[in-house]
């Protein structure tokens, strides 16, 4: 019967090793992951460096402390997430587990595990951002990987040269293997769809939200996160126009708007003008909407440079009754489209939105008083709602993003006490008093604005530029009113900085002023846009489109394989023919004396990295006394040779060293003859 072979215990060089790939596996996602939970994984790495191995060695860590604290990081991930079976708590807890098992790890059967494990962890930063930064960030778990490998299977457990050294290998693995990624990235099939994907997470993100409270869009007007990106096939609108429709609340409980369900499809804008085009490249903000200028003419469609044309369509998102445009998935990755709008078109009305759009509220009795008094002065709709902007624009109102904390009656306190608020307040309160005086009104949030990126020729839209404005149903059709554009001009032509009053806080990249910081990052904007463009965004369409340029769109895959391999194959011979060339300018005996020092650390004697050609040679002799002449012969010419002086008797000793290697024993010779 086969036994089994016990495996090695972990040397000090490939603990060290393997530390160093687990932190390198574990940084990216330190800002990902929950504090607590950064600090326990990788401080685990770290004292299992610093605890001795006394203490590590006890039976106690395996049978008690590791399975508890596992199962403690398990519940408190449950606890402050809320729930456990999806990405985020599943990559929290693999981050805590490595630092569990790199503790308790004795054998080099363990690091390979753990290597595993690294590699798996390495691969999980990509859920949360496919960007350049990201792409270095994985680089240096690479150059840790080679070492740790390379010290895993060093039969002493320890490497010979500079920690330097060890890594410059798989940096020219990493180099050499550029051109055939990018050969079986540009050729190699795609899927319509990713890969695999991952149960989405019910944790929030960034951007818009269903519901709108006073402050809940000025606390989102504080981040510079960019909503999405905007590549206009012609000329961009003007800054007036530019209003990204989101979510359309209709229900108002007196305290918050929130959007009114009706299941109803919706008619798109009849068109009073010309069309615009333009690609959206969306980031995640783990909702359903898609945004675009306020009449959509069409829905979405593949980013593809003849999809406008064609007039192809997609099943990606539908139309709302209310002018929404839902994905039919959440968009918890960047999305892509291309989407036609005009800006000048009429919303029509459908059956229902009268009588939705009067909901009245039971408090904010004040203002309802006032809406009734204010309609019986004038004799039309129209009439009524100039009188009512005109109440904005005159009366001291200020446009802030620091507003007064509203509890009760909260449109109350805002239009007759404090009179400071941002877009929210001003188009809720706008809504409220059309609805009091019998005309039907909604919210409208979404983004206002954007800045053209003079360096890609793009626009970004950000989160800074997140507003609330409003539609009321005039003449039998809906027509866009904007409240704040009555108290703040500026905010509409020239965006948010312009409007704000010194003494509130701007985002940095809201302000009016071009920074050479400001500079650089509308750089960096413009190279990671490139970036999400030509690599993760390489999908069917895009390669197809590559393809066609090069005469290859109707290859068949038979013959994109025999492209693959030819390709291959001569890249291969070019790489060994370098290294053949490196190897010939290479001193003779160096490669001689490499030769021997590999057979014998096959043999299980590496020579330490402080060990001389002749200490070197003196060990071996005493390890295998019946070679011990022929050890002795190798380390002296050897030391000759390199370190001696120049002589007329070179071609001797290097024939005596060459001679010599050639009559080494092989490592299993030497296994079996050892001591």
């Amino acid at each position: 019967m086969k036994t089994r072979t016990p495996a090695l215990p972990m040397t000090a060089a490939q603990t060290y090793w393997l530390a160093a790939l687990l932190l390198c596996a574990q940084a990216p996602l330190w800002a990902h992951v929950l504090p607590w939970v950064a600090a326990g994984g990788s401080g685990l790495v770290i004292a299992r460096l610093l605890l001795p191995k006394r203490y590590l060695a006890a039976r106690v860590w395996r049978l008690v402390l590791l399975p508890v604290l596992a199962l403690v990081a398990a519940l408190g991930i449950r606890a402050q997430l809320g729930y456990f079976l999806a990405r985020d708590p599943c990559v929290e807890f693999l981050f805590v587990l490595v630092g569990i098992k790199f503790i308790e790890s004795r054998s080099t059967r363990d690091g390979t595990l753990l290597v595993c494990l690294a590699l798996f962890l390495a691969v999980t930063q990509f859920f949360y951002a496919q960007t350049i930064f990201a792409a270095l960030l994985g680089l240096p778990s690479l150059l840790a990987l080679g070492g740790a490998l390379a010290v895993l299977r060093s039969p002493s457990g320890t490497l010979s040269g500079s920690w330097t050294a060890q890594l410059a290998a798989p940096a020219r693995l990493i180099l050499q293997g550029i051109p055939l990624a990018a050969l079986l990235f540009v050729l190699f099939p795609r899927l319509a769809g990713p890969l695999w994907g991952s149960p989405a997470d019910t944790g929030a993100r960034t951007g818009l939200s269903e519901r709108m409270a006073p402050g809940s869009i000025s606390e989102l007007s504080l981040s510079d996160a960019v909503a999405f990106r905007v590549e206009f096939h012609g000329a961009p609108p003007a800054a007036r126009d530019r209003y990204w429709r989101g979510p359309v609340l209709a229900r108002f409980n007196g305290q918050e708007w929130s959007p009114l369900f009706r299941l109803q499809a919706g008619a798109f804008a009849r068109r009073e003008g010309p069309v615009i085009d333009y690609s959206v490249t969306l980031e995640p903000h783990g909702k359903l909407w898609l945004f675009a200028l306020e009449h959509a003419a069409g829905l979405p469609r593949p980013p593809t440079d003849d999809s406008i044309s064609t007039g192809t369509m997609n099943d990606i998102a539908f139309l709302t009754f209310d002018q929404q445009l839902l994905a039919k998935a959440t968009v918890s990755q960047a999305v892509r489209y291309t989407q036609r709008s005009v800006l000048k078109g009429s919303i029509l009305a459908l059956p229902g939105d009268v009588t939705d759009n009067l909901q009245m509220p039971r408090n904010n009795l004040r203002t309802a008083a006032f809406a009734r008094e204010l309609r019986a002065r004038v004799d039309s709709d129209d009439a009524y709602i100039t009188a009512v902007l005109d109440r904005f624009h005159n009366e001291p109102y200020v446009y802030t993003l620091a507003p007064p904390l509203l509890d009760q009656d909260p449109v109350d306190a805002f239009l007759f006490d404090t009179r400071r608020g941002f877009c929210e307040h001003y188009a809720g309160a706008f809504v409220l008093l059309l609805r009091a005086a019998g005309i039907p009104a909604r919210v409208v949030t979404g983004y206002q604005g954007g800045e053209m990126n003079p360096e890609g020729g793009y626009m970004i839209v950000r989160q800074s530029d997140a507003h609330a404005w409003a539609e009321a149903l005039v003449n039998g059709r809906w027509q866009r009113f904007d409240p704040t554009a009555a108290v703040a001009p500026s905010r509409i032509e020239s965006g948010l900085g312009a409007a704000l009053p010194d003494s509130d806080q701007v985002p940095y990249l809201a302000r009016m002023d071009m920074t050479w910081l400001k500079s650089l990052r509308l750089h960096w904007d413009a190279i990671n846009y490139q970036w999400q463009r030509g690599v993760v965004g390489f999908n069917i369409e895009r390669q197809r489109d590559f393809l066609r340029e090069f005469g290859l769109d109707n290859a068949r895959p038979l013959q994109l394989s025999l492209i693959i391999t030819g390709v291959a194959f001569a890249w291969g011979l070019a790489i060994l023919g370098l290294s053949r060339l490196r190897r010939r300018s290479t001193d003779a005996e160096v490669e001689l004396w490499k030769r021997a020092c590999r057979r014998l650390a096959r043999a299980g004697l590496a020579r330490r990295p402080d060990e001389g050609p002749l200490d070197y040679a003196e060990r071996a002799a005493a390890r295998w006394p019946r070679w011990s002449p022929l050890f002795r012969r190798i380390g002296e010419a050897y030391a000759s040779l390199r370190y001696g002086p120049r002589q007329d008797g070179r071609a001797a000793l290097l024939a005596q060293l060459r001679a010599g290697v050639d009559a080494l024993p092989g490592a299993r010779m030497l296994k079996a003859k050892s001591g």
